[in-house]
């Protein structure tokens, strides 16, 4: 359990670290300025909680399904964490812009993914 709790922790941070320095590109390559550290401090702030979160429902979730049925390893974590991801840009991407933002959500999702697998690994039972 600690190595699951360590794990939930850990991804939500990558995220939130990935997040907020993707959002420093992204203002630098409009604006071609940087904000205030003060500003990034703040931004990781207000990610990090929504990380958390979703990272507590749906992370468990991934990790109780697949060590359950004996897929637990990297591509099957990866290929769950990028299935919403898929999911919800082609239902919602109507622009070239949204389609670069969504690069960096399957870049976010490879990186939790990643983290949450190497942190938590599980005993699966193959039968």
């Amino acid at each position: 359990m600690k190595k699951l709790a360590l794990a939930w922790l850990a991804s939500s941070a990558a995220f939130t670290v990935a997040f907020v320095g993707f959002m420093g590109l992204w203002v630098w390559l409009d604006e071609r300025t940087f904000r205030s550290p003060l500003s990034y401090l703040r931004l990781g702030a207000l990610t990090l909680g929504p990380a958390l979160a979703v990272q507590l429902v749906y992370g468990a979730l991934i990790y109780v399904i697949l060590t359950r049925i004996g897929w637990w390893n990297l591509w099957t974590v990866t290929l769950a964490y990028l299935l919403p991801v898929v999911a919800i840009a082609w239902l919602a991407v109507d622009t070239v812009r949204e389609g670069v933002g969504t690069i960096a959500w399957l870049a976010f999702a490879c990186i939790v993914a990643a983290v949450f697998w190497f942190v938590a690994p599980a005993r699966v039972k193959v039968d």
